[in-house]
């Protein structure tokens, strides 16, 4: 049988210590070749991290046993956020790779995660795109899976909907021990085929750092591809270690959202979404004067001039 080909590239963002972690749970976990395990390179992308981080970081493309993995670590200069960081990564990677591993370098792999997925996917052809089970540091089970952002969901709610289309809607809080097919899954780990990630032409670079996961799942199915949670497979994931929180990566979510609103739905859909996140934001003001210039900011069209991307300094 063919040896199956992985590339996993990981984003570091002043975060080394992480991104360690995660390469030797890669090396522990993954089983070699000769014992059914697949053939895989690591591609760390360090993006523009401070010298400091980036210097200690160096020292990984040595790291591991002299017969493991080839490691690759290439700098970019400019902050290039999570699909541009990745798309990068792409471009180190062995281009007869089957498979492209997109893992955040906060994480860490409890089982063998490249061999699970890559059997999946080798038995399942309309599998674009997959992923683990994720749980959180201390131990417990995670929302692994979400549904792709409609009106109907929006307004409804999505118990409503789920009780209409269960198929399309299944229960994030549910425990499944078979694969099942979903909507998306979440980003700290997507296991695609390189083939139809090739053929869509990889992450659309104009999302920063979020809706990434669902733009690549929804464009994958516009191809025929779909998403399964594969939850045999497990890993943990250290939530938010490389950004904080504040009103300019909370408006970087909604420059994200309204690109995916304006590429897959109509002006009179675009308009109802804006009402209802301006409502949903404008509610809470009271609470903390943030929701209130976020509903300003979405309410004038989250315009994307204004995305971080065109504020990163080169180094």
């Amino acid at each position: 049988m063919k040896s199956r080909k992985v590339s996993i590239i990981l984003i570091n963002y002043n975060s080394h210590q992480f991104t360690y972690d995660c390469v030797d749970s890669i090396l522990d976990k993954t089983a070699s070749v000769a014992n059914g395990g697949v053939e895989y390179e690591i591609i760390v992308v360090d993006n523009n991290s401070v010298i400091t981080d980036y210097e200690a970081l160096k020292p990984i493309v040595g790291h591991g046993p002299a017969d493991g993995p080839r490691i690759q670590l290439i700098r970019s200069r400019i902050n290039l956020g999570f699909s541009g960081g990745n798309m990068l990564g792409v471009q180190l990677a062995d281009p007869t790779t089957d498979y492209y591993y997109f893992l955040n370098n906060d994480c860490v792999l409890r089982t063998d995660v490249c061999t699970q997925l890559a059997t999946f996917m080798d038995s399942t052809p309309d599998a674009g795109l997959c992923g683990a089970q994720m749980f959180a540091g201390d131990g417990s089970r995670q929302v692994t899976f979400g549904y792709l952002p409609t009106l109907a969901s929006k307004i409804l709610g999505h118990g409503f909907v789920r009780s209409l289309n269960p198929a399309l809607y299944p229960s994030v809080r549910q425990v499944y021990t078979e694969p099942l097919q979903v909507p998306f899954v979440m980003g700290s780990t997507l296991f695609v085929r390189a083939s139809a990630f090739d053929l869509i032409g990889g992450f659309d670079v104009a999302h920063f750092l979020y809706v990434e996961e669902e733009d690549l799942a929804k464009r994958l199915l516009l191809k025929g591809y779909k998403s399964y949670l594969v939850p045999q497979a497990e890993y943990v994931h250290f939530t938010g270690q490389s950004t904080t929180r504040n009103y300019d990566i909370e408006k970087e979510y909604y420059i994200s959202l309204f690109h995916y609103f304006r590429k897959y739905h109509t002006w009179p859909e675009r308009a109802l979404f804006r009402a209802y996140y301006f409502i949903k934001n404008g509610r809470k003001f009271r609470r903390d004067p943030i929701y209130g210039r976020l509903a300003w900011f979405i309410g004038r069209g989250s315009p994307i001039r204004e995305s971080l991307r065109y504020r990163q300094p080169i180094r």
